[in-house]
């Protein structure tokens, strides 16, 4: 096979990025060319542009993954993940959160298909935006944890998250899930919809599957004593404090009493008002630890 590499270095921190590079160019087995983004958005033209190659490597973390989904044809090219970002919540849920396991697992080429996530959102003046995701939809305190890891905490690299998640207060926010059997009006203090177990650096969401053709859905109204509780037990590594209510399902639409902040895969879009999603089961060929 034939690897595009499309490496972002700034996911997570330069230095590491850099790092893998070398690695990757040293490692026997995997033919491949390295292009480096410079701006948002130049992930998906790479993809696009990536004539002649097999595969496309993600050397960065999920928003770039999520980047390169848009440009890549799915009907002919594969895709690998090399992580270098804070959260990696995919290269995890795939068994190559580690480098050692990713460049081994493009050694062998083991491939599986991937659930992704067909997105659909509107905002307060009246835009309508179509993406995929691979990862995570977050509105509320989840949204805020990565918000604020990822912009005043950065320096702390993979620990940005855990340290966010303790000082970030939740707060209350109206929700409805449209098209179910219940479209009244709710509180929540989070609201999260997943593909992969992962959620930020944290296995949250245990029992979702980024091979199962459902959607993760948590829904949270904890206040901030118990919030910290749950936090300590998912960092122990502890089910015994679980979100106030998980479920699955094929779809979910969600309306918003006032415009918030939505994290899709790392990227925090503003004043939202509308999120719709629906699962793809298996959409595209996705390398997977190597046995």
């Amino acid at each position: 096979m034939r690897w595009l590499a499309i490496a972002n270095p700034m996911a997570g921190r330069a230095r590491d990025t850099e790092r893998l590079l070398a690695r990757l160019r040293r490692t026997g087995g995997i033919r491949h060319e390295i292009v480096l983004t410079t701006a948002q958005g130049d992930a998906t033209r790479l993809a696009r542009q990536a004539d002649g190659f097999d595969g496309l490597l993600v050397v960065g973390g999920d928003g770039t993954i999520a980047e390169v989904l848009h440009g890549m044809d799915f009907s002919r090219q594969r895709l690998a993940v090399l992580p270098a970002g804070h959260g990696n919540c995919l290269a995890r849920d795939l068994g190559v959160g580690h480098p050692d396991r990713a460049l081994a697992s493009l050694q062998r080429v083991a491939c599986r298909p991937l659930d992704l996530m067909d997105v659909s959102i509107g905002f307060a003046d009246g835009r309508e935006e179509r993406r995929l995701c691979a990862s995570t939809l977050a509105l509320g305190y989840v949204a805020e944890v990565v918000a604020l890891g990822r912009h005043r905490l950065h320096a702390l690299g993979r620990a940005a998250y855990a340290a966010a998640a303790m000082v970030v207060v939740p707060a209350l926010f109206e929700a409805r899930f449209a098209g179910s059997g219940d479209s009244n009006p709710r509180h929540f203090t989070g609201l999260v919809i997943n593909n992969t177990a992962h959620l930020a650096n944290f296995r949250g969401l245990p029992d979702a599957s980024v091979h199962d053709g459902r959607l993760d859905i948590m829904e949270q109204r904890y206040g901030w004593p118990r919030q910290l509780l749950h936090n300590l037990s998912v960092l122990a590594g502890s089910r015994r404090l679980g979100p106030l209510c998980l479920r699955q399902a094929s779809a979910e639409h969600v309306e918003l009493g006032q415009p918030r902040q939505l994290m899709a895969d790392g990227e925090m879009l503003d004043d939202v008002t509308r999120v719709s999603v629906t699962c793809r089961p298996g959409a595209v060929s996705c390398v997977v630890a190597a046995e």
